[in-house]
């Protein structure tokens, strides 16, 4: 093939001045290229899956915690209430009155207060749970008795002599405005002033036997309970023989 050597010169001189022109352009202003990015950025279908795909930043005890409470919430009974009925005031001591009308009786050795009165409404002299409303917890459970007792654990024990007492506990009552079996749960919620029943008999003699227990000791020995003229010191000072006030 025949070659054109003029033509040829010519190409070669032109491309070596517009190669020294390229070569000086770069080293004079030398051509700046963006940093590269994150394939991820990028890719925008990256982006979606990745948001998709991305965990929920989530508390787990929290989580659990939660549900849990409310469960419990929604299986644990409510406090049963003791039924409404008429209420009796209170004393100038701040405690009520536990039987309106009833005469203070006993003696110095016994174990609780005796309150003289037949068929006479029995009231709560604090607020509190009940341990028990029923039959029994007595020793006196003869036929002419009637042996049906509460026991109550006060909301405030109330301060004595650097004791407290905690519980107090009614014996001999005729009837009972509600029945609860020691050992039930929920225990039912009594209000100072409810009206827990009617005054009984024991040993022959009508009276309410009112007993004030110790720093949550509800077993009666020696050291765990007041005597009587210590309830009536903390009723408010009554004497035996005082009425307490009719309603």
């Amino acid at each position: 093939m025949k070659i054109n050597a003029h033509r040829l010169v010519s190409e070669l001189f032109v491309a070596s001045i517009v190669g020294a022109l390229g070569c000086q352009s770069s080293a004079t202003n030398p051509k700046l290229e963006p940093p590269a990015l994150p394939a991820w950025i990028v890719d925008r279908g990256a982006i979606e899956t990745m948001h998709e795909s991305a965990p929920l930043l989530v508390d787990t005890q929290q989580a659990k915690t939660v549900p849990n409470e409310m469960a419990a919430a929604a299986q644990e009974p409510a406090t049963p209430a003791w039924p409404e009925g008429p209420k009796s005031k209170m004393l100038p001591s701040g405690l009520y009155n536990p039987m309106p009308g009833g005469v203070i009786s006993g003696y110095r050795a016994d174990t609780g207060l005796d309150v003289m009165g037949i068929k006479m409404p029995v009231h709560a002299i604090a607020s509190g749970f009940i341990d028990y409303a029923e039959t029994g917890h007595t020793l006196w459970t003869g036929p002419r008795d009637t042996a049906n007792c509460v026991r109550i654990e006060l909301d405030e024990p109330i301060a004595y002599r650097g004791r407290k007492i905690t519980h107090v506990y009614y014996a001999h009552l005729s009837k009972l405005v509600h029945v609860q079996p020691e050992g039930q749960s929920p225990r039912t919620r009594v209000e100072a002033g409810d009206l827990l029943g009617v005054s009984g008999v024991a040993n022959g003699s009508w009276h309410l036997h009112l007993g004030f227990l110790l720093d949550g000791e509800v077993e009666q020995y020696r050291g765990t309970f007041l005597y009587e003229d210590e309830i009536r010191d903390v009723m408010g000072g009554y004497r035996n023989g005082n009425r307490l006030p009719k309603e």
